[in-house]
């Protein structure tokens, strides 16, 4: 008989696979971040808030110096084609799987196409933008656009084509960000900013691929690992099938999700314990919401709209016991800044202490101090 699982036993075994319960201890942001598959990172105070939600000591400059000092850390694209903050380290087997899928994926081919950009002249273009960056780079993306057109290649700066041709060139490993150039992003020759190994063979990479989904996302399901990787679904049943032998069946709320074997009996003490969960304070986009499919999201139907509002927006969350309780913001208009929360429901009492603990914990990682404000 599979292992059975409530609605609360799996969302402590996620809060535990993401690192929020407990939090990450003596690690660095990068050891942190190949542990969770990284954390997405279109909205980057987001991404260095979700570090913090995970870890118990490292702050907003180990991040900075993490991205541009050490080089550890890469943020650029890769899961569902979107921005992500990532390790360095994994970077070959990220863009092994994500680079030539999403560069080629997506509305963004029949844009440039309507922009006058065929297949042949971003070819063009992603010469010119290597060539670019090799002789003059970091150059930032109207830098990048200036020498497109020297090289006769109509990339209009007041378009989104420099944006499409910068993201088509970091998916396929010529680019990534490397910090600002007079107040701007710029980008140079990602083998110039760090060392990149070989990629994997295909297959050991989506094996690993699978392997490391589950760990960080545990209990999980095969559609869960399509949502939150966005690769071709033959992509998807091949590396589960691959990591058939390394796992386990569980029932959560009667429906059928995987786990590492090997990981099973450390879970289910966790699940037999009576420890409360705590509090935390994620922040949009946070990959506790979008690594699963809609209908395993730990937010109350009701609600929804409040979280994802619409345009693409997904609001920072307040998470109790492993389900979405409100929503918050950070308010920086005040000489202290305050995390104002707006709660579903009335604020339970017994989550004031640890949503005042949350907020200090806030204020340690930006090295500030941080007041509570609570909407009526």
């Amino acid at each position: 008989m599979p292992l059975e699982l409530t609605a609360a036993d799996a969302a402590r075994y996620r809060l535990r696979s993401q690192r929020l319960a407990p939090r990450a201890t003596e690690t660095s942001v990068g050891e942190l971040l190949t542990s969770v598959c990284g954390v997405q990172a279109q909205e980057k105070p987001a991404a260095a808030l979700g570090v913090r939600a995970r870890s118990e000591s490292l702050t907003e400059s180990d991040l900075e110096r993490a991205l541009y000092k050490e080089r550890s850390v890469v943020r650029t694209w890769c899961m569902r084609g979107t921005f992500h903050l990532v390790a360095a380290a994994d970077l070959p087997l990220y863009l092994s799987l994500f680079g030539e899928t999403f560069a080629a994926r997506g509305p963004e081919p029949k844009r440039l196409e309507a922009m006058g950009l065929d297949e042949r002249d971003i070819d063009r273009a992603l010469d010119a933008i290597r060539d670019a960056l090799r002789e003059d780079g970091p150059l930032t993306r109207e830098e990048l656009a200036t020498r497109l057109r020297e090289d006769g290649i109509d990339a209009d700066p007041e378009s989104q084509a420099p944006y499409f041709l910068v993201r088509r060139a970091a998916l396929l490993g010529i680019l990534c960000e490397v910090g600002l150039k007079e107040g701007t992003i710029a980008y140079d020759l990602l083998s110039e900013w760090v060392s990149v190994a070989d990629p994997p063979d295909r297959q050991d990479a989506l094996v690993e691929l699978a392997r490391r989904y589950l760990r960080a996302f545990q209990p999980a399901s095969m559609n869960d690992f399509a949502a939150w990787s966005g690769l071709y679904m033959r992509d998807v049943r091949h590396a589960w099938g691959l990591v058939a032998d390394e796992t386990t069946e569980v029932l959560v709320e009667r429906q059928p999700a995987e786990m590492l074997t090997d990981d099973v009996d450390a879970y289910e003490s966790v699940a037999e314990s009576d420890a409360t969960d705590p509090l935390r304070l994620l922040p949009g986009y946070d990959s506790f919401l979008l690594g699963y499919e809609k209908e395993r999201r730990p937010v109350p139907r009701e609600y929804e709209k409040q979280v994802w509002p619409g345009a693409g927006v997904i609001r920072p969350t307040v998470v109790a016991d492993g389900e979405v309780v409100g929503t918050w913001r950070l308010d920086r208009t005040r000489a202290t800044p305050a995390v104002v929360v707006d709660p579903f429901d009335s604020v339970d009492p017994e989550l004031d202490a640890p949503l005042r603990d949350e907020i200090e914990d806030v204020g340690r990682f930006l090295d500030t101090e941080i007041d509570l404000r609570v909407s009526d």
